[in-house]
């Protein structure tokens, strides 16, 4: 979601009124009226003064006509120079309170205000920049990496602003990754650019650099090789994180306990959760569990510390490291449980976690055939008619107590069409990489009208990597779905 970096900062710094200010007009945006109101009552004075003078609002305007005169009189340097100086503008309005709230950092605003006087060319050189970390601290090679919507509304402002507050003599490198969007979705991808970099340089100085030239109006340099390596191995990590968070889901919910190890989730049929494992599941197991124990009311007392962190407003830290030391936070990006949503207008099926959606792929349906309502992942199978060839292909995932099912086909061609008795047809790349990433217990929800027409699929090389658990076929049953 587009809020989870502010609720993060809202619950370790409960006293930045400005903070919860912001996160309410989050979900005002996102038609949650009760949460909105719910935090404008936390921003006390700060929702006050701000609704009456609206001076957000203000600021960006009158800056953006500044912006155009500048740019009449000192061209394309003093533009890059605004635009940097309102980034940085937005990062202070994103994360120090205001005047009349306690612990309001005057020196950091008086700074901003004469940046915004200055006429000093040397700003038009580089990034927007920030003394803050001592010339001699030490930097260590880590690169930390989120995402963040860019279109329409969204400009990735409030992960800047994060990854700029996040960074510090540990941290190298913080990449924010755009995710277009679509409506209210928004697109991951295996390939997302790197929209900003917010770095320490060698004097140990903070630097933060657009890599959008229509946004920053510039010619931004290439991002290098390694770090679109990077960027691309950490979305596939938190593909990974978002199966394993979703299977322990499941787990606690079928047997009111918590899984021991990733084993216990990948078994045989039909106790295979996890039908297929992805690599680095063992290592970031212990922080998911430990994540999802966290959230779980019915934990007893593990549950009753965290309502009390959450009355106070706080959280527990993140431990330093640990598998998810490359993200923003400390956390998984995708925090949201996965679940499938057909679509019967477009013919289009979507792993998704809150409002983003990781896989759009082309199916197949049976129009009128195919049953509309809520249903859930049961039965996950390997060659469900006994041989890889079969009617339903090389896997088949049960809905509900039905005779319908997510399945393959040995019909390729009707991939997109209303051929079938009901059930959902997958080309065999497509479900088998479903099958892989949606656990046992995930949602399904059919209907119409709730999806972009956006294929989302990686190239083949790109694919979620897996393996598939042994003994994931069903020898004692013959399945009769409705193909």
């Amino acid at each position: 979601m587009q809020n989870t970096h502010l609720r993060t900062y809202v619950k370790k710094h409960p006293d930045n009124k400005m903070a919860w200010y912001l996160l309410g007009k989050e979900y005002v945006r996102e038609g949650q009226e009760g949460k909105a109101n719910y935090c404008f009552q936390q921003a006390g004075e700060v929702y006050e003064a701000f609704e009456r003078s609206k001076a957000p609002a203000d600021i960006w305007v009158d800056y953006q006509n500044k912006l155009v005169e500048m740019g009449e009189q000192k061209e394309k340097k003093q533009r890059i120079r605004k635009m940097w100086l309102t980034l940085l503008m937005l990062l202070v309005l994103a994360l120090v309170p205001p005047a009349d709230a306690p612990g309001f950092n005057r020196d950091t605003a008086e700074a901003l205000a004469s940046a915004l006087e200055t006429g000093d060319d040397d700003w038009a050189d580089g990034p927007i920049s920030d003394d803050r970390e001592a010339a001699s601290a030490p930097t260590t090679n880590s690169n930390v990496f989120t995402a963040a919507r860019f279109g329409g509304n969204h400009q990735g402002e409030t992960a800047l602003a994060a990854a700029w507050s996040g960074a510090g003599s540990k941290v190298e490198t913080s990449a924010v990754l755009g995710m277009q969007t679509s409506d209210d979705w928004a697109l991951w991808k295996r390939n997302m650019p790197v929209k900003y970099i917010v770095q320490t340089n060698s004097s140990g100085r903070l630097t933060a650099q657009s890599y959008d030239a229509d946004q920053c109006n510039c010619e931004p340099p290439e991002v290098s090789k390694d770090i679109k390596q990077l960027a691309q191995a950490w979305t596939a990590k938190q593909e990974a994180a978002a199966s394993l968070s979703s299977a322990i889901h499941t787990y606690y919910k079928q047997n009111k306990t918590w899984p021991k190890n990733v084993s216990q989730l990948a078994q045989p049929f039909p106790n295979n959760i996890l039908g297929e494992t992805a690599p680095g599941m063992k290592d970031m197991f212990p922080a998911v569990l430990a994540m999802q124990q966290q959230g779980k009311k019915e934990a007893g007392q593990q549950a009753g510390l965290q309502a009390g962190q959450e009355q106070a407003g706080q959280s527990p830290a993140p431990q330093a490291g640990g598998p998810f030391a490359d993200t923003l936070g400390g956390e998984l990006f995708l925090q949201d449980q996965l679940e499938i949503v057909v679509d019967k207008s477009n013919h289009r099926l979507a792993l998704i976690s809150g409002n983003t959606i990781i896989r759009n792929y082309e199916v197949g349906l049976g129009g009128g055939r195919t049953p509309e309502g809520t249903f859930v992942i049961t039965d996950k199978v390997v060659n469900p008619n006994g041989r890889s060839d079969g009617e339903f292909g090389t896997r088949g995932m049960q809905l509900s107590d039905t005779n319908y099912a997510i399945h393959g086909t040995n019909e390729p061609d009707s991939i997109g069409l209303d051929e079938s008795l009901g059930c959902v047809r997958m080309s065999t790349g497509d479900v088998e990489e479903l099958f892989a990433l949606a656990p046992q217990g995930t949602p399904v929800r059919i209907g119409t009208n709730l999806l972009p027409e956006t294929i989302l699929v990686p190239e083949a090389k790109d694919r979620y990597q897996h393996t598939l658990v042994p003994k994931q076929n069903n020898p004692n049953k013959t399945y009769h779905w409705l193909n």
